[in-house]
């Protein structure tokens, strides 16, 4: 382990020097974080190029029932933070290969839109999209984007204010040398960790067994983002295909395998640790495997009811319905962490951090937790 973590040190090293991102959004982002401002990090291997995500969002608030004096001092911070940013594009606009300035203010209505683009090699031309007044570019080493926008709801405003900066490294390799996510070897090095915390009072780990077969259809299901009060017995939580339409072999069916750790609320200090070597493991892996397809999402807390995936291993074309997720969340329970792997399409069902499995809707729980009002 001492090994591999040494050869992945490197490994990052390199890449981040080779990474040259623009200094000033980097001086940007440390500045965000140092007003309060959470930075949200995120990598993709799309295969010829990996895309590098720093994103930011933050509500700058006008209560009527606070005096103005009272508000400005709330919002200095993020007022210091929005100016910076400003600042930041208007200067970088004049090295830039293209860029897109938009304001507008009236009363306490205010839209602001930024865009700016570097190109990689000398000649790229970037793709611009325009709707309405925003504009995003395409084809671009580096671009970045603000938008900021006065939502006026019954008495209050808030303005919300959307911060996206993306670097596009290129890949070494070519999309025919990619390969499916190793979720068995990621599995192995994360393995061991999870073993340590089982060995904690109250922690637990639970099997994952979601399966529906072709011809089972449920007609009502919980998607992300979307809510229903309907009941079935086989409701599901949200589903989602990890197989292309015209992927037959495993089109309407689908199996999800792996564990489920649970960590009570009074061991924070240890999910914590757990997490952030988690994060660490995972970060060094996606660098050290360019060759895999990926998504990686940095994580240093649980949030509260979101499916947060520090690692998914995306379908690569030679392997469309085969998927890895490694997911973290808070809930009244605890602290979650979820490594699965599925085969055709995922389903999630309700309740599932309380059932031993789920097969064409028949739940079965584990032993003392079957919900009160569950009618199976």
């Amino acid at each position: 382990m001492k090994k591999f973590m040494m050869a992945i040190a490197g490994i990052v090293l390199c890449l981040t020097a080779n990474a040259q991102v623009n200094p000033m959004f980097t001086e940007l982002e440390d500045y965000l974080q140092e007003q309060g401002i959470e930075v949200f990090y995120s990598q993709r291997n799309k295969g010829e190029w990996i895309d590098h995500e720093r994103s930011a969002s933050f509500w700058i608030n006008h209560y009527r029932d606070f005096p103005d004096s009272v508000m400005a001092l709330r919002n200095k911070p993020l007022q210091m933070a929005m100016d910076s940013i400003r600042r930041t594009f208007s200067v970088l606009s004049t090295s830039a290969a293209e860029s897109y300035m938009y304001e507008y203010h009236r009363g306490q209505r205010d839209t602001i839109e930024y865009s700016i683009a570097f190109a990689g090699e000398e000649g790229d031309s970037a793709l611009s999209f325009k709707h309405n007044n925003a504009v995003s570019f395409r084809n671009m080493r580096e671009v970045g984007r603000l938008h900021y926008n006065n939502t006026i709801l019954s008495a209050d405003t808030f303005g919300n204010a959307r911060y996206w900066h993306h670097y596009y490294e290129q890949n070494p390799l070519t999309w025919e040398q990619l390969q499916d996510f190793d979720a068995e070897g990621f599995q192995q090095l994360i393995e061991p960790f999870f073993q340590a915390a089982l060995k904690e009072k109250g922690v637990k780990s639970y099997p994952i067994y979601w399966r529906h077969d072709e011809g089972y259809t449920d007609s009502v299901y919980w998607s992300r983002g979307k809510g229903s009060d309907k009941e079935t017995s086989g409701g599901l939580q949200f589903k989602y295909t990890l197989s292309h339409d015209d992927d037959e072999e495993n089109k309407h069916t689908g199996m999800t395998t792996g564990t489920h750790y649970l960590i009570p609320k009074e061991k924070e200090m240890l999910a914590l640790e757990l997490l952030h070597r988690l994060d660490s493991i995972s970060f060094a892996y996606v660098n050290a495997h360019p060759e895999q397809v990926y998504s990686y999402h940095r994580y240093n807390r649980y949030y509260k009811g979101s499916w947060g995936a520090l690692v998914s291993g995306t379908v690569h074309y030679r392997n469309k319905g085969r998927g890895y997720e490694l997911n973290c969340f808070l809930d009244e329970d605890g602290f979650h962490i979820v490594s699965i792997v599925t085969l055709g399409e995922m389903w999630m069902p309700r309740d599932w951090t309380k059932l031993k499995s789920w097969i064409n809707g028949e739940r079965i729980y584990f032993k003392g937790m079957k919900p009160k009002d569950s009618k199976k």
